[in-house]
């Protein structure tokens, strides 16, 4: 994984790292919201299916929404319009369950048509049994031509 440059991901990926431990991802029960409510806003959080491998959508914070325009919870990500960007999404999706390591991503977000020109996401994996990816825990950062320069 490339170097974390938004403090935002750095705290979640140290959380997430301390919580791990020896394992390879800690499980969904082992992460506590309440640890880091400043970033509740940018979390997103995805149940995976297996057979066919599909991505629901657990958790959407607030400035999430706020970006897609729409509170995507409940939804598999297959059924979220992602413009142009959902064979590289999926793709992201699909290489965090299959190297169950964390991934950050800096993508177009200029299709949304809003102020939003791009956004850095984190995607960590979480494991139940500690050797499967059952959930994805997900920080995104917004970016608009004012907060680029």
């Amino acid at each position: 994984m490339r170097e974390l440059v938004h403090p935002e991901h750095q705290q979640l990926y140290d959380y997430w790292n301390q919580k791990r431990g020896d394992r390879i991802a800690p499980a969904r029960v082992d992460i506590d919201p309440l640890d880091f409510p400043s970033l509740l806003p940018y979390l997103c959080m995805y149940k995976v299916h297996l057979d066919p491998l599909e991505y629901e959508t657990t958790l959407m914070g607030t400035s999430v929404v706020d970006m897609w325009g729409v509170d995507y919870t409940g939804k598999l990500v297959k059924d979220i319009v992602l413009g142009p960007l959902y064979a590289s999404v999926k793709m992201h999706f699909d290489t965090v369950i299959r190297d169950k390591k964390p991934t950050v991503h800096d993508l177009d977000a200029s299709w949304i048509d809003k102020h939003y020109i791009k956004y850095s996401r984190l995607m960590l994996p979480l494991s139940e049994n500690g050797q499967d990816v059952d959930r994805l825990l997900v920080c995104i950062i917004l970016h608009t031509t004012e907060t680029l320069h």
